[in-house]
């Protein structure tokens, strides 16, 4: 899809420093992939079949500049999830795992030695024709990684999830039977997870009748509107993440979940002679800003290790102006220490309670589908215990809650 636009681009001599144009032209060009009678898969823009041309030299050369472009990629970006929403979908690119599609069922990172893969680069070029050397195709294999890997947005990276399958040794054959005995493997833990029916998700009255008269009022007074695409499994346990743009916002997500939940506040809360016994009451641990408290990190593992859910803002602080802020490590760590899957929530609305009290805008809360870590991969990231890791977990959560802002109409 990307060598698509790079093709036309190219073609219509629009300068690929132009980010706008560039972005103007992802979005409306008609990019379609699908196969042909013979079961190849082919490259169409409109009608027009490009798929010899968008595998030529000069696309290659030109693709990296192209896809590094903020609103190039956020185009794609929208494209390839629309694609996967009827389900059943196969998609394969260098951030697809990380910005794409982060709650993916399976993730599968495929790798293969430069040399091996510029090997079969030549043979794949030289049968469509193209005129060049091994030697050529691993200086534009290895300049394209390096570009790829160190772009600000979307960078090529491993998903922190995403199978390792090597591939410089295996046949296709071996290679596909590999990916789809993972692909059975995670479908057969889903299946036995959907069976389970404890722990229960136990909610006392107190805490129950607290949310119940609280969704009320922010449903009666501000219009709050609640949006789902997921439905928790009863039994499961979760670390909800939130956006964080008011000090409404625990209340307001709190109050859409189908279970009790502890969630992190700042540590001078604790210290008021009424607010810090009221907030402690509704599950609330402290958290010291600024720095990685693990303590409270500690906390909140301890409480999902023993079947509890906890919500937390992976911003680490209020977020004014509408855009999402950089996510910090803490989600990241969760998720990895503990196992327990992360569903990320979008939140509005609770910065303007003015606005919505008039209706001129709503709170809105939207849930989305979960990040699993599958187990077989924890003990090898709970070894690591990289904070670069944790951060790019971290980031794919934020990278969901974009999405479900993009999706909040």
């Amino acid at each position: 899809m990307y060598r698509a636009v790079t093709l036309v681009a190219l073609e219509r001599g629009v300068d690929l420093g132009d980010e706008a144009r560039l972005g103007e032209l992802a979005g409306e060009l008609q990019i379609l992939v699908e196969q042909d009678d013979a079961g190849e898969p082919r490259v169409r823009i409109g009608e027009r079949d490009v798929t010899e041309g968008v595998r030529a030299p000069a696309i290659t050369a030109a693709v990296s500049a192209v896809s590094a472009h903020r609103s190039v990629r956020a185009a794609m970006v929208r494209r390839q999830r629309e694609l996967t929403e009827p389900g059943g979908v196969i998609l394969e690119g260098r951030d697809i795992g990380s910005v794409v599609l982060p709650w993916a069922d399976v993730k599968i990172y495929l790798d293969a030695s430069i040399e091996v893969r510029a090997q079969r680069r030549y043979v794949e070029l030289s049968r469509a024709g193209v005129q060049t050397s091994i030697d050529e195709v691993a200086r534009d294999l290895e300049r394209r990684d390096s570009l790829d890997a160190s772009r600000e947005a979307s960078p090529l990276v491993r998903p922190v999830g995403a199978w390792l399958v090597d591939t410089s040794n295996a046949t296709i054959e071996g290679e596909v039977e590999r990916v789809a005995s993972i692909a059975r493997e995670e479908a057969a833990v889903r299946a036995q997870a959907l069976t389970r029916t404890e722990p229960s998700q136990r909610i006392r009255m107190a805490y129950f009748l607290t949310i119940t008269f609280v969704r009320f009022i922010y449903t009666v007074l501000f219009g709050m509107r609640i949006r789902r695409f997921f439905k928790a499994e009863p039994a499961q346990n979760y670390i909800f993440a939130s956006n964080h743009i008011s000090y409404f916002d625990p209340p307001a997500v709190s109050v859409t979940l189908p279970r009790e939940v502890h969630f992190v506040a700042k540590e001078s809360l604790f210290k008021h002679w009424l607010l810090g016994p009221v907030i402690r009451f509704y599950n609330a641990f402290p958290i010291k800003r600024g720095v990685f408290d693990r303590e409270a990190m500690g906390a909140a593992v301890g409480f999902l290790e023993r079947g509890r859910s906890v919500l937390i803002f992976p911003e680490g602080g209020r977020i004014a102006g509408g855009e999402l802020g950089s996510a910090r490590s803490g989600v990241g760590f969760l998720a990895v220490r503990s196992g327990v899957p992360v569903i990320p929530v979008y939140v509005e609305g609770t910065d303007r309670l003015r606005d919505c009290f008039f209706r001129k805008t709503r709170v809105r809360v939207i849930h989305g589908k979960p990040i699993r870590i599958p187990a077989a991969l924890l003990p090898e990231y709970r070894t690591e215990d990289d904070r670069a890791l944790y951060r790019r977990h971290s980031d794919m959560v934020m990278a969901a809650i974009q999405t479900l802002k993009e999706r909040k109409r």
